[in-house]
């Protein structure tokens, strides 16, 4: 677990960096126009240097580049300094865990550094992925290497101290018993054939030609799974056996196999069209083929089951699971507050 790392990691940030041009221009060493110095804080007599904060800066300005979305100077001067306070209480826990003799084994280090590279179809890649946020492979073990330690603070330190008893979790279910409602459901069974969203391929092929050719062969793939559900439909109407029907010719496997079982789902977690028709419906009613996004459907429900609440020993693990990283987090800041109140920290940005 690893608690005060940026809300997106390393990694996913090392991928942005492929949908931007190779080109792109280096990023400067300021904010705001506001130089940042090669020293950018001291945390007991330890300088930290300028090229991790300019990592994390540059991560966040991609990250933003990719969601076409323009950072304010406010924006940006909070986060180099909420990233900087990071780097600080980063530096705090790595010292701390040194004077526990807590270290990493450089297997465990390649290791990760290993996840990242299966990431990219080659080094090269890699590398510039690397240097458009200011990194070297050195700076990324480093990062690493600090992240696995606080890690290994965190199961040492803190884990063994945060419980949650099982009178936490039901005044949780009791404070917030909304958040446990099921609306109500449909037992549903469905045949289902296969096809292509209209105008499928509109958006992705560039060449009039071939986007041409991809519709034709759109069209007809639509004609095809229209004319099996329409077959399906008449046998269904002379006395055919759904289930028989649905295990045979259905194109959804997990649900052909169960005679067409789709599970229970509330009319909100489908498709317009597929909600619609379904409430039309009488119970054991077979409805015609009906048009989604995804194909077509030939429906029928056998059970209604009304609204309620989730029992609490159907959701007591995701809730005491919730409540202990919430005092973990809680109890990890609370060791780092205390650190920085018995550190001499001294920031130079």
């Amino acid at each position: 677990m690893n608690l005060t790392t940026l809300p997106r990691s390393l990694a996913l940030g090392l991928v942005l960096t492929l949908t931007l041009p190779a080109t792109a221009p280096a990023e400067p060493f300021q904010v705001n126009g506001k130089p940042i110095p090669d020293k950018v804080a001291s945390v007991n007599g330890i300088a930290l240097d300028s090229q991790l904060l300019i990592s994390e800066i540059k991560v966040y300005r991609l990250m933003n580049r990719q969601q076409n979305k323009t950072l304010t100077e406010k924006e940006m001067a909070e986060f180099s300094h909420q990233a900087l306070s990071r780097l600080v209480d980063q530096e705090l826990i790595y010292q701390q865990g040194h004077k526990k003799n807590i270290r990493i084994e450089p297997k465990l280090l390649e290791q990760r550094v290993a996840e990242v590279r299966k990431q990219f179809p080659s080094e090269q890649m890699l590398q510039t992925a690397l240097d458009m946020q200011g990194l070297t492979m050195d700076l990324l073990k480093t990062k690493f290497e600090k992240q696995m330690v606080e890690e290994a603070i965190i199961r040492q330190e803190v884990v063994p101290n945060v419980k949650v008893s099982d009178s936490e979790v039901e005044a949780f279910y009791r404070k917030h018993r909304d958040r446990f409602r099921t609306p109500k459901q449909y037992e549903v069974y469905h045949i289902f054939i296969a096809a292509l969203q209209p105008n499928a391929h509109g958006k992705t092929i560039d060449d009039p030609a071939l986007r041409k050719k991809a519709e034709r062969l759109n069209v007809l793939l639509d004609q095809d799974a229209a004319e099996k559900s329409r077959s399906l439909d008449y046998q269904l109407q002379d006395g055919a056996d759904f289930a028989a029907l649905a295990r045979e010719h259905s194109e959804d496997g997990k649900s052909g196999a169960k005679g067409g079982s789709w599970g229970t789902v509330a009319l909100s977690e489908l498709p317009e069209s597929l909600a619609s028709e379904l409430k039309k419906l009488k119970q054991n009613e077979i409805s015609g083929p009906i048009r989604s996004p995804y194909g077509y459907h030939i429906l029928k429900w056998t059970k209604i089951i009304p609204a309620g609440h989730v029992k609490l020993s159907e959701v007591k693990t995701d809730i005491m699971n919730s409540l202990l990283r919430e005092k973990t987090l809680g109890a990890h800041q609370k060791m780092v507050s205390k650190m920085r109140e018995q550190a001499d920290i001294q920031l130079f940005y």
